[in-house]
């Protein structure tokens, strides 16, 4: 049985930049739960014993979330530059472990403990979990292997490759290491070895690009939040938070907002910083600033999925500026929400008339009518 399992989790993810500009892909959640512990719940769950990590893209967030799990010596991450390809990221990694591994991305969850536990036990050199599609760029030949054609989809090639790649053979190490592309040595490999195949016809999780992660609802249930006076304490008037150590966060409500991540909620933050128009914000700071938030909330089990920031002047009258329902339109729009449905909390009353402008519902922190709210999702 395989017992050791490489994780890839150090691209930028660029099909899913709305969300992973803040955040590695590894760390966007399903359903509330970051699909990077979703894999290693699944792993240990199957008694696989050393789960390896390959970092990159802000591969600080994946060590600090990882530490924060507590799983002890069972996981290890090891970060390299985020420029490399998956294939060089694996290449620098063979020095860490030897023998048979499953080989896993952070774009596909398989929910189903059974075809992993396949994968896990097979004898052969390689095997793959495949998926029928009009296009792809695997085929299956005479004598029932799994043949890696291309790169490139087409229709006379009807599967595509999943993830939980199990590999035996020792041969595909070495064909990445001259390859330093997955894609060839892959290639290279089925086109000279047996590759066993699991069909699968299940459902699976995908986060591949943000269209596909908003047509599934990976997301589970959203609340879109303010930032200042919500998340962190407010700064005085036309003052900006502007440096790292000036960030006090709202305890009592982080509370409440942890306790609705456990139930499977997931937050956006739409935000007036006109800071930045002024020149008292610039958008490199704004750009960490966010960056920190979204770590640290991470994790008490606040999932943030996204900022959207109006950076205009007060004067320049743009549409997006709260009051106006720019910003919770684009926040609509792209994550298909359901706007009977779909709530913002705010702390003023240009936070309130916003929402009404977008034709959501608008609750004001605090109030007692938002107390009723939370009870209502806790209960």
């Amino acid at each position: 049985m395989i017992e050791t399992a490489v994780i890839l989790a150090g691209g930028k993810g660029e099909r899913m930049m709305q969300l992973t500009s803040l955040q590695p892909k590894a760390l966007v959640p399903i359903h509330g739960v970051p699909v990077l512990k979703l894999q290693i719940d699944q792993l240990i769950r199957n008694n696989v014993t050393k789960i390896i990590v390959l970092t990159g893209h802000l591969g600080e967030q994946v060590h600090q979330y990882i530490a924060s799990l507590n799983l002890g010596p069972i996981v290890i991450c090891i970060q390299s530059e985020p420029e490399l390809n998956p294939a060089e990221r694996l290449t620098q990694a063979y020095k860490s472990f030897s023998g048979p591994y499953i080989l896993l991305y952070c774009d596909n969850y398989i929910p189903h403990d059974n075809i992993i536990r396949q994968q896990l036990n097979t004898k052969s050199g390689m095997s793959l979990v495949l998926q029928k599609r009009q296009e792809g760029n695997i085929s299956i030949n005479k004598n029932l292997s799994a043949v890696y054609v291309s790169k490139e989809r087409n229709s006379l090639h009807p599967y595509v490759e999943l993830g939980y790649i199990a590999v035996n053979d020792k041969q595909f190490n070495n064909l990445i290491v001259t390859y330093r592309d997955i894609n060839l040595a892959l290639q290279d490999f089925s086109n000279k070895n047996q590759v066993k195949f699991t069909d699968l016809i299940d459902d699976y999780q995908s986060l591949s690009n943000f269209a596909r992660y908003v047509s599934q609802k990976l997301y589970g249930k959203i609340i879109i939040l303010d930032r200042d006076g919500i998340l962190n304490k407010k700064m005085a008037k036309r003052k900006y938070l502007n440096s790292l150590e000036m960030l006090d966060f709202i305890e009592e409500n982080l509370e409440v907002f942890s306790k609705l991540g456990k139930k499977g909620y997931s937050f956006i933050v739409a935000t007036n910083q006109p800071g930045v128009a002024t020149g008292d914000l610039s958008e490199t700071f704004l750009d960490l600033l966010h960056k920190r938030m979204t770590s640290y909330l991470r994790l008490k089990n606040i999932n943030i999925l996204a900022f959207y920031v109006c950076k205009h002047h007060w004067d320049d009258l743009c549409t997006c500026r709260k009051p106006m329902p720019g910003l919770l339109n684009m926040c609509i729009s792209d994550f298909e929400l359901n706007t009977e449905s779909t709530v913002f909390i705010g702390d003023e009353e240009k936070d309130i008339q916003a929402a009404l402008n977008a034709n959501i519902r608008g609750l004001m922190s605090p109030s007692e009518e938002l107390e009723i709210y939370f009870q209502e999702l806790l209960n």
